[in-house]
Formats: C-alpha cells, structure tokens, sequence
C-alpha cells in the first residue's frame, strides 16, 4: 500500500497566511510524518525544471505519486494541461488527477449540454494524455457540475471510458458514499484522495475529525475488494493546523484505520 501527501496542503495554508513555500522542508515534513510519496501541482513555479524535482524527491526519499492538473468545463485552450502532462512525464509521473467542470456563470442548475460538453472537454484531455502514456483521473469536485454520484454516472454517459480518482472529503461533503461510488464503477478507480468533511465548520477536516460519518475504513476496504492498486493521498484544503501537524493527524489515523 503506497501512502502519499497532496502538496496542496501546504501550498493553501501559505498562500492563506501569506507565506512563502519552502518546498524542501514541505518534502522533509511529508517524510517525517511516515509518507512514501507526494502529489504534485504547480510543480515548475515551486520546484524548477523536472530534473530539479527529481533530484529533490530522490534527496528526501519520496516517489512522484501523481500530478494534479486542471481542464476546462467546456472545450478551450488545452495548454495548461499539456504542459502539465510534459512535466509529468519528464518524472515518469503515469497518473494525472484532474479537476474541472466550473461554469463561468454563476448558476447551480445543470443542463445534459453541460455534461456533454465537459466530456468533450475530459475526451480531447484523456487522448492527449494516452499519447503520454499516462491517465486521466477525474476527480468529482464540490462548486462543479460533477459533485454527486449521480452527476458522475451523468458524465459517464459522455465519456464512458473515463477513469475516476474518489476523494472521501469531496463526495462526503454532497453526501455521496465514497464506497458507493467506488463499489459502482470497480474497473474505473485509478487514484483516491482522503480526507474528511466537517458538517459543523462547513470546510474539510483531518481525517478523523469530520462529523459527516464518512466511514473510512469501509471505503478501504471497498478499495481493497474490487483490488485498487494506486496510490493514496492524503490531503486537507486550507487546514487550521500547520501543514506539518495536518499531515502528522492524518498519516496517524491512517494507521490506526489500517491496523
């Protein structure tokens, strides 16, 4: 079982305590904590060119678990991501979690054109990525078309083939089962991100300290059943604790889960 970090962590909380990032002691930090790997985004404007990542995951004793990346909600310019997919695989990064689905209007009501057109969007990006060698996870995400199980069984009508990256917090957050969703679609789950939601507070939370009864080692054990072999990510948007404590809460519940 491969256990990594998302740097976004610690890229939200010092851009919300406007800090600088010190990118080898985020690596140092997400070691310590017991992590085997780390979860890229925005890897150049913080690390340099790929050689210089490579050198300094290899310093600190962490693998590249994924890249996150982003793509439109309807089709447009695609060089963002393709230089995302180059960075990548520059690391020989294979898995691409990708966010999206935003509108630039501000309505909650969803139309079928809507999903069509992300999957137009999601189908130029999937085969831009098959060219790489590497996949598209999509990972549903709260303020986007695609939150619910029901609005991914609606993407995946446009884009059957998609591959799916579950993250408990997000799905929790709409009151989806993370289990559920990964019980469904058994042959589409390439990566997951853990964390938890908080009812009360009404932002995400350590894993272990939400109270929207996310059942995380039901969600494991669903994994563990239809035989996911990717990585798992830990990760806590805009956390109230350092990012070192965050990572430290979540590994330890982690472990405590698995035993």
């Amino acid at each position: 079982m491969r256990i990594a970090h998302h740097m976004f962590t610690w890229t939200s909380w010092h851009a919300q305590n406007d800090r600088p990032l010190d990118a080898d002691a985020m690596l140092a930090a997400i070691k310590e904590a017991g992590y085997d790997g780390v979860e890229l985004m925005n890897a150049a404007e913080h690390f340099g060119p790929a050689s210089a990542t490579a050198g300094r995951l290899a310093a600190h004793g962490l693998q590249a678990a994924a890249y996150a990346s982003f793509v439109n909600a309807r089709p447009g310019d695609p060089r963002g991501y393709r230089a995302d997919l180059d960075y990548a695989g520059e690391l020989g990064i294979t898995t691409i979690m990708v966010c999206g689905g935003w509108l630039a209007e501000p309505r909650r009501t969803t139309f079928e054109e809507d999903y069509a057109a992300f999957g137009e969007s999601l189908a130029i990006a999937v085969a831009d990525a098959e060219a790489h060698g590497q996949t598209i996870a999509f990972h549903p995400h709260t303020g986007c078309i695609v939150e619910t199980h029901e609005e991914v069984e609606r993407l995946l009508a446009h884009i059957p083939d998609l591959k799916l990256c579950i993250d408990t917090g997000h799905l929790t957050a709409v009151r989806s089962d993370p289990a559920k969703v990964a019980a469904a679609y058994p042959d589409k789950i390439v990566h997951t991100h853990l964390k938890d939601w908080s009812v009360k507070d009404g932002e995400f939370a350590e894993l272990g300290m939400g109270d929207a009864g996310l059942d995380l080692a039901g969600y494991l054990r669903t994994l563990r059943e239809i035989g996911y072999g990717g990585w798992y990510v830990v990760e806590r948007d805009n956390p109230r604790v350092t990012p070192a404590e965050s990572a430290r809460i979540g590994r330890s519940y982690l472990a405590r889960i698995l035993s």
